[in-house]
């Protein structure tokens, strides 16, 4: 069985790796999956570069990924979610990356028919951090007004259409190249971060403010954003002033969070065509095309989720 695994921590270049791997048994509650496309994430890219290494040490060879896409072909016996030969969208812990995957029965769901792969693939985890953020960690503090910064990268763009799917009146940045997708998406009013200042166009207006950048600007930009005594989420850098008042969180993965559970709501909203992700790049199943989609989130990514498709 091929996979892309990484030696050490560094650059994609000198880490990647393909290997050679022996099949898992699948036990009574786990489900085998041949990976059809997977999904690259910047967490995917932390994860490599060692930024999490003091709290989450890799074993090498370590094949990266958490999200796939791809058909059952082995069930364990108390699997009654999927059968075999369905195609499923998958949510693992690390091991994406690579032909086969064998992960627990609740980490799965069937993919609805039009729903290509490598869509599947790209939702995982933007579309389950959305979801947690507002469902969960947000919940009816949430508030009606919500400033969603970088609202045209993965996860911001599925937070605008999930926001509006809940009724809240939604406020958008993202560069200007991108204002005609944020606003299709239904982001109600839009700025461009590389023409003007959201925090002085819109400051104290949103109840809710969701940084999905690297920080930087957009903190302070977003502070401003925010009303007093309101809320603040980062998925990345919180800012270092947070003199005003307000709640300032960061979002992470929690285990108290069900992967079905998210998963369920994204199949119910794109059978309903409410829900859509933008595909930046499908790359074909090699190590040049890992190591490319790597280099690619290392930069300036353009908008939408980059996936390995097999074909």
């Amino acid at each position: 069985m091929k996979r892309f695994a990484i030696k050490d921590y560094g650059k994609a270049a000198d880490v990647f790796e393909e290997i050679e791997a022996s099949s898992r048994e699948v036990d009574a509650t786990h489900v085998r999956v041949e990976v059809k496309a997977f999904g690259v994430n910047p967490y995917d890219v932390s994860v490599r570069l060692g930024n999490m290494k003091s709290f989450r040490p890799l074993k090498f060879p370590y094949v990266l990924g958490n999200d796939s896409a791809g058909i059952v072909t082995e069930i364990g016996a108390d699997i009654k979610n999927v059968a075999v030969g369905d195609a499923v969208i998958a949510h693992s812990v690390g091991g994406a990356n690579g032909e086969e995957l064998v992960l627990p029965g609740h980490k799965l769901i069937k993919k609805p028919e039009k729903m290509s792969f490598a869509q599947a693939a790209g939702f995982v985890t933007p579309w389950i951090t959305a979801y947690n953020m507002v469902t969960h960690l947000l919940g009816n503090q949430i508030g009606e007004i919500v400033m969603v910064q970088g609202a045209s990268g993965s996860v911001g763009s599925l937070l605008v259409q999930l926001l509006k799917a809940n009724g809240k009146k939604v406020l958008a940045t993202a560069s200007s190249r991108n204002e005609a997708y944020v606003r299709e998406l239904g982001a109600d009013e839009f700025s461009a971060y590389d023409k003007e200042d959201a925090g002085e166009r819109f400051a104290e207006t949103a109840d809710t403010v969701i940084d999905g950048t690297k920080g930087g600007r957009s903190s302070a930009s977003g502070v401003k954003i925010m009303k007093t005594g309101g809320n603040y989420v980062a998925l990345n850098q919180l800012p270092e002033d947070q003199s005003k008042a307000g709640n300032y969180l960061h979002f992470g993965p929690s285990k108290d969070y069900s992967d079905l559970e998210a998963l369920e709501k994204l199949v119910a909203l794109y059978e309903k065509d409410a829900i859509q992700i933008k595909m930046a790049d499908s790359l074909p199943f090699t190590l040049a095309s890992v190591i490319k989609a790597h280099e690619m989130l290392e930069g300036h990514p353009p908008a939408g989720k980059i996936v390995i498709e097999r074909v």
